[in-house]
């Protein structure tokens, strides 16, 4: 290999921009990173049980996420208030439906559909009912997922190939030609002759020379990493359970 090509070969590899290669991944990782904090962040607001909603204009409002998830009894005057009052739109739905299909003979209702009123004719006789419970993804026991970029590999391959033949063809033939070139004399009375030929051989030479030369670079680059679920805070959890405990508190005192 000439010292030119062994030049070359040795500048291609220095060219491979392995700074800029290692910093814009790991640029890109933190930036995923973000974005999955981010999406994590907004599923575990989701599962307490509100969702902020964003219009147009920037303004905020919330949806409740809770879910229904089988029953609980509760007092008759607690559910009228919920039939009553309540903003969360499908709850007091659900509780009007059991309140009116029940047909107490306590409760006096007032009006229909939405703007229907529910008041105990008896304050003194409270007995309690059943309805549907909704709940939070949290206290159901679910706890939102966050996600962590580990083992991150960067892998280079470069493949640098050089070739180079040189031929050389001769190709010799031999043509031999005979000259009829006579030459005759005679001496003598009784006519002795002496004669003489001469034959002529040519020989022609081709000649063929070949040099060929190839180079070829090839290369590849791999980025490999390992997104890996990591559990929830131990404070996260605590605080989890807290809320339950308080919530819990505050139904058995209603």
């Amino acid at each position: 290999m000439s010292s030119s090509l062994a030049g070359t070969i040795g500048q291609d590899l220095l060219n491979v921009p392995m700074g800029d290669m290692i910093r814009e991944m790991a640029f890109a990782i933190a930036d995923a990173q973000i974005r999955l904090d981010e999406n994590s962040i907004e599923v575990a607001e989701m599962m307490g049980g509100l969702k902020t909603i964003y219009d147009d204009n920037g303004n905020v409002t919330f949806e409740d996420s809770r879910v229904f998830f089988g029953r609980e009894r509760i007092p008759l005057s607690t559910a009228a208030d919920i039939a009553t009052n309540s903003n969360d739109e499908e709850l007091k739905a659900a509780v009007a439906k059991e309140l009116d299909e029940n047909h107490l003979s306590n409760l006096n209702k007032v009006g229909t559909g939405d703007s229907a009123t529910y008041a105990l004719t008896d304050p003194g006789v409270n007995p309690t009912i059943s309805i549907p419970t909704r709940l939070s993804m949290l206290e159901l026991g679910f706890t939102p997922t966050f996600y962590q970029f580990v083992d991150t590999i960067i892998e280079v391959r470069i493949s640098i190939s050089y070739t180079e033949e040189q031929s050389t063809e001769i190709n010799v033939t031999s043509d031999s030609k005979t000259v009829s070139k006579y030459n005759s004399f005679s001496w003598g009375r009784h006519g002795v002759s002496y004669g003489r030929s001469r034959t002529v051989t040519t020989t022609q030479v081709n000649a063929a020379y070949a040099n060929k030369y190839n180079y070829s670079a090839e290369g590849s680059s791999l980025l490999r990493t390992k997104l890996t679920p990591i559990p929830p805070p131990a404070i996260l959890e605590e605080r989890i359970r807290q809320q339950m405990e308080i919530l819990s508190q505050e139904a058995s005192e209603a």
